[in-house]
């Protein structure tokens, strides 16, 4: 196990955390055979028709073995939660370590932008579905904190093209505003996306907004 899982498991509620972890190479085939069929399940049916019967016929392994892992569907959602929240950080890291000191406001915010709708055009169904499961899960800390360790890229940003902020602007107020504007628009926050709006002309108007917020140039 490494240290990032050591820990997420110490971080998770003593009852989201599943009953025992993988030590033997068979055993983490089995658990991410698991995982697998319930990312699957869940993206297709949502949380309240997913079942933990489902999930082991889908995997191919018997209840009991499922169950040795994961007591309920919310330990085994958790996981998947967990899993996908690891992959969406790495993902926007790998993105974002293209960026140098050369590296211009408008070319930043529009990598960034791209990079949360590219990651959702590769597991959007998956995503709606584990934020709408949070209520059940509560919201555990180190979603949070991976949350915050991505926007600290985002202030970054701001940071070195502090000069596009308004006179008297506190940089912590725009990376606030800023990041939970951009995060409500690509992750359907208040209404959903209309299925004629593209990822393109969502980007462009995105990019539009963060821009009008700052100064202009």
């Amino acid at each position: 196990m490494t240290t990032r899982r050591r820990v997420a498991a110490k971080t998770l509620p003593k009852r989201l955390q599943p009953r025992k972890r993988p030590s033997q190479s068979r055993s983490r085939a089995l658990v991410d055979a698991i995982v697998e069929a319930g990312s699957t399940l869940l993206a297709d049916k949502g949380w309240e028709s997913l079942t933990l019967q489902q999930v082991a016929t889908k995997a191919g392994v018997s209840p009991g073995s499922l169950y040795q892992y994961f007591p309920d569907k919310a330990a085994l959602v958790a996981e998947i939660t967990e899993r996908q929240s690891q992959r969406e950080l790495a993902f926007h890291l790998e993105r974002f370590s293209t960026m140098t000191p050369a590296t211009t406001l408008e070319e930043a915010l529009r990598l960034m932008v791209r990079a949360i709708l590219d990651f959702q055009r590769q597991e959007g169904a998956l995503m709606r579905q584990t934020l709408a499961a949070l209520q059940h899960l509560g919201r555990y800390e180190q979603l949070a904190a991976r949350a915050r360790e991505a926007a600290q890229i985002f202030r970054a940003v701001l940071e070195q093209h502090r000069h596009r902020l308004r006179d008297g602007e506190d940089l912590d107020l725009a990376m606030h505003v800023l990041a939970n504007a951009t995060h409500s628009l690509t992750h359907d926050g208040v209404l959903r996306r209309p299925d004629s709006l593209d990822d393109d002309t969502l980007a462009q108007a995105i990019e539009r907004m963060l821009l009008g917020y700052l100064a202009p140039r």
